[in-house]
This record gives C-alpha cells, structure tokens and sequence, in this order.
C-alpha cells in the first residue's frame, strides 16, 4: 500500500509550523550594517573583495590541480609501459 500525501505550504506558513523564528529582521540589520561598513571604506570593500574571490576560485583550482594531476599520471604511467 503506498499513500502519498501532498502539501501545499508557503515558506513562511512552513516556517510558522515548524514553530521557527522569523529571522527576517535580524538578516535586514545585518545586510544594511554589512552594507554600510562597505560602503564607508573603500579597504574593507577590497578586502572582502579579495578573500571572497579567493574562497571562490580555491576549489576550482584545486579541482584543476586534481584533473591535471590525474591526467599527467595517467600519461607517465602510459610513457612507461
């Protein structure tokens, strides 16, 4: 026997279900102070820019590290035979 049971929930009304807080609040202060410090210096918005780019690009170098490095194994390993 199989029962499927379909809801049809907002994420708010789920949220309200689930007895969780709205964070709604908090998130708008935080983005509007996070905006404000960036906006008001220009080393804290390079900064951030950089370490956010950094922590973008790390695992897909690190994901070209691995293909590379796979591939010029496979290669050697092809040379030596």
């Amino acid at each position: 026997m199989k029962i499927n049971v379909e809801v049809d929930l907002t994420p708010e009304e789920m949220r309200r279900f689930m007895g969780l807080p709205d964070m709604g609040i908090v998130h708008q202060q935080l983005l509007e102070q996070f905006t404000a410090r960036l906006s008001a210096s220009s080393e804290q918005r390079d900064e951030f820019m950089r370490t956010l780019m950094t922590g973008a690009f790390a695992p897909w170098q690190n994901f070209f590290n691995l293909v590379s490095g796979a591939s010029g194994q496979a290669a050697g390993s092809k040379d030596n035979t």
